[in-house]
């Protein structure tokens, strides 16, 4: 295989994963997380637990791709780079590292352990107070973990859309 071809396949990994991870992040942030919170105790929040369970593995199996695809295009096509391109490119590129520790470090060891109290057999008791208050705080770990990544993923998605113009700018 041609380096060409290489950096051909090697983009549109990039790229295609981008979209997915930027989009199941999005879509986490934007619509599951708020829904599951204003309907989960109306029945929802198992389908929507769900849902978010599917999309948190699409979101994290693209978040890899496109971090290993874009650590390969970047030494390999701007190693030697120093203009306010590169420097545009590597801000997204920081942004993009900084939403994948967010969700790997804060936002999926919350959801895993609100899923595994969602799960835990009830039995008929109200909750306890602790109880409550751990759920209330989980929820909002995930919550703000999930905007707080969709939010890098968006500065990211921008810088990696505009890099190429920066140096017009400058």
């Amino acid at each position: 295989m041609s380096d060409f071809t290489l950096i051909v396949f090697a983009h549109a990994i990039h790229v295609m994963a981008g979209v997915i991870w930027a989009g199941t992040t999005f879509l986490l942030a934007l619509v599951i997380m708020p829904l599951m919170l204003r309907h989960g105790a109306e029945g929802a929040g198992r389908w929507l637990g769900m849902a978010a369970r599917r999309a948190g593995l699409f979101s994290l199996i693209s978040a890899l791709l496109t971090v290993v695809s874009g650590i390969y295009l970047f030494a390999t096509l701007h190693r030697h780079d120093h203009s306010a391109s590169e420097l545009v490119l590597k801000t997204g590129a920081v942004a993009a590292l900084l939403a994948l520790a967010v969700g790997l470090l804060v936002g999926r060891p919350a959801g895993q352990r609100l899923a595994q109290l969602h799960q835990a057999p009830q039995d008929g008791a109200a909750p306890s107070a602790e109880g409550v208050q751990q759920l209330a705080s989980l929820q909002r770990r995930v919550i703000v973990s999930s905007r707080v990544a969709a939010g890098l993923l968006g500065v990211s998605v921008l810088a990696m859309g505009v890099f190429r113009y920066a140096s017009a700018l400058g």
